[in-house]
């Protein structure tokens, strides 16, 4: 009877243990659909319920984790599905025509996913250190800012889609990063969205969080409308300067055809030189705008004269080799030339932050499949980035190629501070897809971190003029060949406090953030 009355005991704690971790399982599989519903309020969507609901989700489901182990698996599976989603749009350059890469797609998903879901995960193993409650949410946040300013410089860095993102369809939303940046609102915006999930019942004494969800928003709103309210109109721009944003929307597929280099090129041309050019005074081409060399190929600067008016600049995106005495070919850069209308060179920018598997192969004979996808004859050399450049008959201006202008504090020139920012990309990789959008808004963001204007430039879209304080003032949308005319927006007379002092403002606020989170309040149960 009593090995009966054991083995009994036993089968019930077995029974209790499966039982436990089916409903670990549970909690990882909501966990991970809830990552996959934030993605509904990034640009494009903007469905900003997805993200009240999503981080409710998670805060409910860490307020009940047993231990850190069990917190990193939801932190994780949240993750996975929120960056394998997220950035599921990669997956568009697998498919370009004549590759035969299509194969690769689960790889981009899976990879992105993986890594992306590390960040989460440890963020919710740094907010189970913390008592549950309202505690655990305001840790939350910070730990989700802090990993998204850890997620810009580990391995390289690609902070892609931080959650400050859901704001940028609404200018009055993002001023305060001009305070403590992208990570900052980021953290705020994690605690804001996660209040409902910290509703203790249904009684209405316990329904406090959302009126302080409120009054957050308010508070955000708040500062919003006071710093636009003392910002000049968005027609208020600098006499003299008119920029055409050319868009040629040329497909991937044939841009680095030799048959149509030639065609690509007149397609620049007459873009830049359409109706209204006689008024434009530069003209800005997105990232390796043509096949031929802008520094070195004498009937590519032919036709760039013919495309300025008499005094006009171009700004263009193009391949520029370093070559040695014998004249060979020593190092590729990704750069901006920049040509007068005499076909003269002014100057150029060498991308310095450059994408893995992209522009450069690390272990590239593991890699051999990525030379398919990037047609160049040897990986880029990084430029000395960060620094203004001074060019002729231009205001100071900082340069940027494609994602570098997604790393926040790192856009602009401290010492020397800018008047405006350009930045050239060529989004064609990734189609008709939510990746342009979401680089867009990170050139949003930017503008309102620093101060600064931004003209952007892409191959496919999306071109537009943003000013100091995110708004756009002219666009021309996703997959639109054309251009757009658009004067120069002032700078904010002084740098933003965030331009300033940069990312020690985030770390110093999570940190404070983090000490408020970690006081017992008297009487407060643990």
């Amino acid at each position: 009877m009593n090995k009966i009355a054991e083995l009994n005991k036993f089968a019930k704690l077995l029974k209790r243990d499966e039982e436990k971790e089916f409903s670990q399982v549970k909690r990882c599989a909501l966990s991970a659909v809830s990552g996959i519903l934030a993605v509904g309020a990034l640009p494009p969507f903007y469905v900003l319920p997805c993200a009240f609901l999503a981080f409710s989700v998670l805060i409910f489901l860490l307020n009940r984790a047993e231990n850190k182990k069990q917190a990193a698996f939801l932190g994780f599976w949240f993750g996975f599905g929120f960056f394998s989603v997220g950035l599921s749009w990669v997956c568009n350059a697998f498919l370009i025509e004549g590759m035969g890469l299509s194969f690769l797609i689960p790889l981009p998903l899976i990879g992105f996913g993986v890594w992306g879901g590390l960040f989460p995960a440890t963020a919710c193993v740094i907010a189970m250190s913390v008592p549950k409650g309202i505690r655990r949410l305001i840790a939350l946040g910070a730990a989700w800012g802090f990993m998204e300013w850890v997620r810009s410089w580990f391995l390289t860095g690609f902070p892609w889609n931080p959650v400050a993102s859901v704001w940028t369809n609404w200018p009055v939303m993002i001023q305060t990063a001009s305070v403590w940046g992208a990570f900052g609102l980021s953290a705020v915006s994690v605690f804001i969205a996660g209040l409902p999930g910290v509703i203790k019942s249904r009684s209405w004494k316990d329904f406090w969080p959302l009126l302080v969800m409120v009054f957050m928003i308010a508070v955000l709103a708040g500062y919003g409308l006071k710093r636009l309210s003392g910002a000049p109109d968005t027609s208020d721009t600098i006499n003299g300067t008119m920029i055409r944003l050319v868009q040629p929307n040329i497909p991937q597929g044939i841009k680095w055809n030799k048959q149509e280099a030639e065609q690509n090129l007149m397609k620049l041309v007459h873009l830049s030189r359409a109706r209204g050019a006689d008024q434009v005074s530069h003209v800005i081409w997105p990232e390796t705008a043509t096949q031929f060399l802008l520094q070195e190929d004498k009937f590519a600067r032919g036709m760039v004269v013919s495309a300025l008016r008499p005094g006009g600049i171009l700004l263009a995106g193009s391949l520029r080799f370093e070559r040695n005495d014998a004249n060979e070919a020593v190092k590729l850069f990704n750069s901006i030339i920049a040509l007068d209308d005499l076909g003269t060179s002014l100057g150029y920018y060498d991308k310095s932050h450059l994408v893995p598997f992209g522009e450069y192969i690390p272990f590239a004979k593991f890699f051999p499949f990525i030379r398919q996808i990037v047609p160049v004859p040897m990986d880029f050399s990084a430029g000395q980035g960060g620094k203004t450049r001074f060019i002729s008959r231009t205001l100071p201006v900082g340069m940027l190629v494609c994602y570098e202008v997604i790393f926040p504090g790192r856009v602009a020139d401290k010492k020397n501070r800018p008047y405006w920012l350009v930045n050239v990309t060529n989004d064609g990789w990734y189609g008709i897809s939510a990746g342009p959008h979401q680089h867009f808004a990170a050139a949003q963001m930017r503008a309102v971190e620093e101060g600064l204007p931004l003209a952007r430039s892409a191959n496919t879209g999306i071109s537009g003029m943003i000013d100091a304080y995110g708004r756009i003032t002219a666009v021309l949308e996703l997959g639109s060949p054309g251009y757009i005319d658009a004067g120069l927006p002032r700078r904010t007379e002084n740098p933003t406090f965030y331009g300033s002092y940069g990312n020690i403002v985030p770390l110093i606020f999570f940190l404070v953030l983090m000490m408020i989170a970690s006081v017992t309040l008297e009487g407060e149960d643990e």
